[in-house]
């Protein structure tokens, strides 16, 4: 039964097709041999219809991701911590009280005495004593010059601050830090 059907199919399909058309020995007697050489034609053997064609199934949806696990929050950013970038020291002069001023002006006095005679000393003495008290007050401001540290600190929560010190407190540069008004605690 199977070969009856093939064959069938096989006859149905040649048949719908045709022969293969052959060319023409002479060009011009063409088109008149091929018109009396062409049988009547057959008519077509009754052929099994092929089951219509299936539609395409439908694509699948992707499958939904899977909820991913979100990460932790990072831990909230200190906005008074950072780290020591740089410190600049400076050698800052002490405030003179009257004790070098007063100092000064005795020690100018008694050499400018050592100058001049009558009214020449006098002035002399005076004008010791005045250049005297200058040199004693600058020379009291050196002697209570103090070291200061100028620590720039870059802050964690972004940008820089600069804080001043008197003393390091064993801290340096890299040394983790908080700023706590105009003084650093270690972190």
């Amino acid at each position: 039964m199977y070969k009856k059907s093939l064959l069938v199919l096989a006859l149905a399909i040649l048949t719908a097709c045709g022969p293969a058309p052959q060319p023409p020995a002479d060009p011009a007697a063409a088109p008149t041999e091929a018109a009396a050489a062409a049988p009547p034609a057959a008519a077509p053997a009754a052929v099994e219809e092929a089951p219509a064609p299936r539609p395409k199934p439908k694509p699948r949806p992707a499958p939904a991701p899977e909820p991913v696990a979100a990460a932790p929050a990072p831990p909230p950013v200190c906005g008074d911590c950072g780290v020591i970038s740089s410190v600049a020291d400076e050698r800052v002069r002490g405030e003179a009280s009257a004790l070098g001023t007063l100092g000064g002006a005795a020690a100018g006095g008694v050499a400018g005495s050592q100058f001049g005679k009558k009214s020449g000393k006098i002035l002399a003495t005076i004008g010791g004593a005045v250049i005297g008290g200058f040199a004693g007050r600058e020379v009291e401001k050196s002697a209570r010059a103090e070291w200061v540290h100028h620590v720039t600190v870059s802050m964690d929560a972004g940008g820089t601050r600069t804080v001043t010190l008197p003393r390091m407190g064993g801290l340096a540069v890299g040394s983790k830090v908080r700023v706590v008004g105009n003084d650093l605690v270690p972190n």
